[in-house]
């Protein structure tokens, strides 16, 4: 009996650290860019903070502020701030989650690269601005129609995939 309690106890404790060590699945709307139902790029720390919790790690500069969330080395999303109208503002959102989920394409980081680029474009009206290809990066970016909004997806030697939400200069 004794030991059944201490199986429970060890089991019950080890399920909860790696619920606590494994990030929520992100929900991203890239037509709405939404990140989780809240808007993210042009946000201030502030509104980041309220939308997607306290990042597991900060990086602070005068004019660049960087916040990560997730696991170190494994991050779920990377959120990028400058400084625009006298406020630090979010103008990058990269991902790295494979379990990240979209409105409309589902989970765009499990898709080849070349049927991702052929879904945005097919689905979500995207214009193709870069066609994804290989040199010392892969990398392809596609615009939201009507914005200076850019999806770039790809990824850079044997790490796993990524996507980015972000504003073009």
């Amino acid at each position: 009996m004794r030991l059944a309690v201490v199986v429970l106890v060890l089991t019950v404790g080890a399920s909860s650290a790696h619920a606590a060590a494994t990030p929520p699945v992100l929900r991203l709307d890239l037509k709405a860019q939404e990140l989780g139902g809240r808007p993210i790029l042009g946000q201030t720390t502030r509104e980041v903070v309220a939308a997607l919790g306290r990042p597991t790690q900060r990086t602070q500069g005068s004019r660049r502020v960087r916040f990560s969330y997730g696991l170190e080395g494994h991050w779920s999303a990377t959120v990028l701030f400058r400084r625009e109208r006298g406020a630090l503002r979010s103008w990058s959102v990269a991902f790295g989650d494979r379990r990240l989920r979209e409105a409309t394409l589902g989970t765009p980081l499990q898709l080849p690269p070349r049927r991702l680029q052929r879904r945005l474009v097919a689905e979500l009206g995207m214009r193709v601005v870069r066609p994804y290809r290989c040199r010392t990066t892969c990398r392809g970016d596609v615009a939201l129609p009507g914005s200076s909004v850019r999806v770039g997806f790809g990824h850079v030697g044997t790490l796993p995939a990524y996507l980015v939400l972000y504003e073009a200069d």
